[in-house]
């Protein structure tokens, strides 16, 4: 496969490392990785994702540039932009049109870590045929058009060395999307979309709420699994259930550097469902045998990128399960956020969005961080579809 920085010359990063330099350090650049770990059990991948039912589904791959940060200054680049004409880096795009309606806006569903754009039209393991976890079929329902994409360094998009793999080319990559999409560029289009909506996942969150600050390009933002307030534990957790993805069977011959890390075996339970127990386990089993990678680069700022000043001018909606052990408060001192009711959240989220026109929250009482997954998901599709029409309407 061809190399993801192709012959792009050597450049000077801030004066102190080239490209040349950093690929050496790491050993190799990494190549383009199948969907899921490449040697995750097909049968298994396919049995993860529901069906496309009542929408009409294209998935592609876009020319996306590449856009290193500074790590201490998340959103702010190197100086140093790899052109997406050159650099041959994309991102996988699955578009989705609803059945026998023109929509005139897009939901670009953006997944967190470890995870890729599955995770949005998630299987009902008691009813293959069914849309229980489905989000990307509830947006359909409400007459919206979505873009599920594979994050920059994840799933089936590409794979550069780990280093470049950071929230400032996270957001750049998502911003490359937003343009396609308004510019009828996407695969599967029939035109380009007059409004954008940013619908994120806990990391995708992150580059969701980062992307819409940075360039103010859309027209208003979905954070789910999110908060500006992590528990204590969350941290160690993380990277105490993490290891090299290179030293695990399910990405044996992927050629990822050092700094792709996955989720050790076993660990799914309690980095994403605990403490709530209101899933189907079948949903727990296959995390596990088909999950993806994170870069160190992504992990290693995120107190940074949650203490970022936002500029988003935009509505902003953020909807959490009330176990969520990542962001929401489940024992005195643990410091994450108090998410007894969708009047505390916004108490505590709103100063961090002090341009966005209206801050509102929803809490599902009883899921856990993934809150896709969960038996109470459909509720949570509702309350979301609810709120975008009356800030972003599909038709109209």
């Amino acid at each position: 496969m061809r190399n993801p920085l192709g012959s792009t010359r050597r450049k000077t990063i801030a004066g102190l490392v080239t490209v040349t330099a950093l690929a050496s350090a790491a050993g190799v650049l990494g190549a383009g990785v199948a969907l899921a770990g490449p040697n995750s059990d097909p049968d298994v991948v396919a049995a993860s994702v529901a069906p496309d039912n009542g929408r009409t589904c294209t998935t592609s791959k876009l020319p996306v540039d590449l856009q290193p940060g500074v790590v201490v200054a998340p959103g702010s680049d190197l100086g140093l932009t790899l052109d997406k004409q050159k650099n041959g880096q994309y991102v996988v795009v699955k578009l989705c049109l609803p059945e026998g309606r023109t929509p005139n806006a897009v939901q670009i569903l953006t997944h967190g870590i470890t995870y890729d754009h599955r995770y949005w039209n998630i299987a009902d393991p008691a009813n293959p045929d069914a849309d229980t976890y489905s989000w990307e079929a509830a947006a359909a329902k409400a007459g919206y058009a979505t873009a599920s994409i594979d994050r920059i360094g994840n799933g089936e998009s590409s794979h550069p060395l780990s280093t470049f793999v950071d929230i400032t080319s996270n957001s750049t990559a998502l911003h490359d999307v937003v343009e396609a999409l308004r510019e009828g560029k996407i695969d599967g289009q029939q035109g380009g979309f007059d409004k954008v909506a940013l619908v994120g996942h806990s990391y995708g969150s992150f580059t969701s709420m980062i992307e819409a600050s940075r360039f103010r390009d859309v027209d208003a933002v979905i954070l789910t699994g999110f908060s500006h307030k992590v528990d204590i534990g969350t941290p160690v957790n993380i990277e105490t259930s993490d290891y090299p993805a290179l030293l695990d069977p399910q990405f044996t011959g992927a050629n990822l550097d050092p700094g792709y890390i996955t989720p050790r075996p076993g660990t799914h339970r309690g980095l994403y469902y605990a403490p709530s127990t209101d899933v189907d386990p079948r949903i727990i089993t296959r995390d596990e045998a088909t999950k993806g990678t994170v870069t160190q680069s992504e992990l290693v700022n995120y107190p940074l990128v949650e203490a970022t000043p936002l500029k988003v001018n935009v509505p902003v909606f953020i909807i959490n399960g009330s176990k969520d052990g990542i962001f929401c408060s489940q024992q005195p001192l643990d410091l994450g956020t108090d998410c007894s009711s969708a009047e505390r959240v916004v108490q505590q989220e709103k100063p961090f969005f002090p341009q966005a026109p209206s801050v509102d929250a929803y809490v599902v009482k009883g899921p856990g961080h993934d809150l896709n997954a969960f038996y109470q998901a459909p509720g949570a599709f509702g309350a979301s579809m609810d709120w975008l029409q009356g800030k972003v309407p599909a038709q109209g």
